[in-house]
């Protein structure tokens, strides 16, 4: 079975985590027992997610979204401290992967989405995002898309043109990335939230707006990441799909 050190230091490695200036640590967060016999990846750290990774077994759960940021209060109490607790107790490994993970041009959430969208001529899209073209679509045709990549209802404020052909796509809460897709001249932009200026902003700039949803248009990357690492090191890697409406 392989050694913890030796999957983080591929997952290190694999994913360019140097490369990127995140919002925490990036990584190994929590340190658990030394050999690896299963993994589980979800998309967010919860307690949720921890008591079911320990009653499947894992050795190593990998996450999207980790227990460690830096704007956040790391006062060991509450929830923060039932999520640790339970990691411990249970000598669970902890690592988490976030803007590398939304930008890896195989594995990460955007292009991903690309390639499932059907976009051709892919490329970089502000700091982790992508856009790209494909042939002309409506913006019902699009919703239909969306829905059936992510399996999510999106909310669409519908005031670019009828015909979509230029679209930018960034995972999670990047809405105001809508600013650069309007100066990029885009047809439509796609990420998982909305707040509330979004709106006013896509209807002045005659621009496709869709909140994909937060959780589900980051739910692709670490998916194909535990496939990768299932196949990479002959280890049983689970997926748990703890479903978050945002």
């Amino acid at each position: 079975m392989p050694h913890r050190d030796e999957i983080i230091s591929y997952l290190d490695n694999y994913l360019c985590i140097r490369d990127f200036k995140d919002y925490g640590p990036q990584g190994l967060q929590v340190e658990g027992k030394e050999n690896v016999q299963k993994i589980v990846t979800g998309v967010s750290a919860s307690v949720q997610l921890f008591e079911q990774a320990a009653k499947a077994g894992a050795d190593m759960v990998i996450v999207h979204h980790g227990v460690l940021w830096d704007r956040e209060n790391h006062v060991l109490k509450g929830g923060f401290k039932k999520r640790v607790k339970t990691l411990l107790e249970n000598d669970i490994t902890l690592l988490a992967y976030h803007l590398s993970l939304d930008k890896h041009p195989e594995l990460g959430n955007n292009a991903l989405a690309a390639q499932k969208l059907g976009l051709e001529n892919v490329e970089e899209f502000g700091e982790v995002g992508v856009k790209g073209d494909m042939s002309p679509i409506t913006i019902k045709e699009l919703r239909g898309k969306i829905r059936l990549v992510f399996h999510f209802e999106p909310l669409i404020f519908a005031f670019g043109p009828e015909e979509i052909e230029h679209i930018g796509l960034c995972s999670g809460a990047a809405e105001r990335e809508i600013s650069l897709a309007i100066d990029e001249g885009l047809d439509a932009y796609i990420t998982g939230e909305v707040s509330e200026p979004i709106m006013h902003l896509a209807k002045e700039g005659h621009i496709h707006f869709i909140a994909a949803g937060h959780y589900a248009t980051e739910r692709l990357g670490i998916r194909a990441l535990g496939k990768h690492l299932g196949e990479k090191f002959n280890i049983d890697v689970e997926f748990i799909d703890i479903v978050n409406p945002v």
